[in-house]
């Protein structure tokens, strides 16, 4: 080799690095952490949930990208893209994302659960109260609802559960439909008593597009299946509902969900 041409080879090693770099595979994630964490900070969002996201990279070998995703419309806005490769999210989200041509990959360990609960001392319930359109506590609450004739009352939806708590507290609706931790706060304060329970259901799920091989699919669901206690307690900080870790489960029952989507007018 001519003197010229190995300086020009050396002139080339430096660029490597970051040309690997450069053409490294991404993973990209979308998180929506329910309605009683939708504002949560952004920094808190990406720090406490990049341990579960370097763990699901590092089991396809790519460099995972997290996006935080503040309400149902805007997940389903993003579905349109395809963009996404995982999603993390609440029971009825996860079904407009199975829709998607995305499958489960794991669920966390605990199922969902709820109530509806009542003011205590009303005469009669007039309005009642859920979350955000299309969460699971609105659509099993309204299946409830249709489930037990109530079929004329008002229905408000709001952003929280605090909210529907306010509501209720307020009289501004006479009942609500509440996870079981919020609802049993309520009780203990008597100001509510126990109306309905709502049906049990799979709770926050991982979804992977199809475009993923069975084998990565089934890589991803290992590695969240064997998360370490401190990276699902980091996680938990993000997730408003309670995750004391995964389980893989492809008979998942998600049709009860998508049925009371459907009686819901969703």
């Amino acid at each position: 080799m001519d003197r010229r041409s190995f300086l020009a080879s050396l002139a080339v090693l430096p660029w490597l690095p970051g040309m690997a770099q450069a053409q490294a595979r991404s993973l990209n994630i979308g998180v929506y952490p329910g309605t009683g964490k939708a504002d949560i900070v952004m920094g808190d969002f990406r720090a406490y949930a990049m341990p579960f996201a370097q763990a699901l990279g590092n089991a396809v070998n790519a460099q995972p990208k997290l996006t935080l995703f503040r309400s149902i419309r805007s997940v389903m806005n993003s579905l349109k893209s395809g963009r996404l490769d995982l999603y993390f999210v609440p029971p009825t989200v996860a079904v407009a994302v199975l829709d998607a041509d995305y499958s489960p990959v794991v669920r966390v360990r605990d199922q969902a659960t709820g109530m509806m609960v009542r003011r205590k001392g009303a005469a009669e319930v007039k309005a009642v109260a859920f979350t955000e359109k299309e969460s699971w506590l609105d659509v099993m609450g309204r299946w409830t609802l249709k489930q037990n004739k109530h079929v004329d009352l008002k229905t408000y939806n709001f952003k929280t559960q605090d909210d529907v708590a306010l509501a209720i507290e307020r009289d501004y609706a006479q009942a609500g439909s509440l996870r079981i931790s919020k609802a049993k706060e309520m009780i203990d304060k008597g100001l509510v008593e126990i109306w309905y329970e709502l049906p049990k259901t799979p709770d926050f799920t991982l979804m992977a597009t199809n475009r993923l091989s069975q084998a990565e699919r089934d890589r991803l669901g290992a590695a969240a299946a064997g998360l370490s206690p401190s990276v699902i307690d980091s996680l938990q900080k993000t997730i408003h509902s309670k995750v004391t870790g995964f389980v893989v489960d492809k008979e998942a029952d998600y049709q009860t969900i998508k049925q009371a989507m459907k009686d819901a007018g969703y």
